[in-house]
């Protein structure tokens, strides 16, 4: 009974039905035909001039790690970002498909920060190879403008300056593309959901268009009634 009642609310409200599926249908093929993302985290390394705790990793000297932070926090205008549980999680990995994010990485959690280097990540995530690069190379050079910036306004002299090193590895572009199973999961996900509210949407336009026949009925009755 419940069946073919469903049965005869998807047939009356056939019109909904077909648009929701129609919509399904086609986000399906959108994201059965996207080529993934292009992405790259590009690091910027602060050190001291004289080499003083050199690494491949910038400075562990808290001042420096502090400067960087700075730096990192006006390149990327102060916008306080999603924080993740792993620091190394990447931004294409939480769904975004086009950005750019500067900032220092931690070892802290989701609730913490602890910067330990002196360490700018560059992460750029876009559509294209030409558009990630040219953000890459543009954020890099504000990131050297705003360190260079910062010392001239503390009046550092140009033997005592932070030194800025671009990790060349760092640099590379990775092109991520979604694997056929994940596509196809996704889908099957997605025709779910599709269907349910294609079954929702049909229900409220039956219970809706039920509600006027009703009132509509009510009124003429009354109508009658006065005459």
């Amino acid at each position: 009974m419940i069946i073919r009642e469903l049965l005869q609310t998807l047939r009356r409200g056939w019109a909904i039905v077909a648009v929701v599926l129609i919509a399904t249908a086609g986000a399906a093929a959108f994201l059965m035909s996207t080529s993934g993302v292009y992405t790259t985290r590009t690091v910027v390394a602060f050190t001291l001039p004289d080499g003083t705790d050199l690494t491949d990793d910038g400075s562990a000297e808290p001042g420096i790690v502090t400067f960087a932070a700075t730096v990192a926090s006006e390149v990327d205008d102060n916008v306080m970002r999603p924080r993740y549980a792993d620091a190394d999680a990447r931004a294409y990995g939480a769904g975004v498909r086009r950005g750019v994010f500067v900032g220092v990485p931690d070892v802290g959690g989701q609730w913490t920060v602890v910067h330990q280097r002196a360490v700018i990540t560059v992460e750029v995530v876009g559509p294209t190879y030409q558009w990630v690069k040219e953000q890459q190379a543009s954020t890099i050079a504000r990131v050297i403008a705003a360190a260079d910036s910062q010392q001239d306004a503390i009046g550092i002299a140009e033997s005592a300056r932070l030194l800025y090193t671009v990790e060349a590895l760092s640099e590379e572009i990775e092109h991520v593309v979604p694997s056929r199973s994940s596509q196809i999961m996704a889908v099957a996900a997605l025709g779910v959901a599709g269907a349910m509210v294609a079954v929702f949407a049909a229900a409220w336009w039956d219970a809706r268009h039920k509600r006027y026949q009703f009132t509509a009925a009510g009124s003429r009755r009354r109508a009658e009634g006065v005459r």
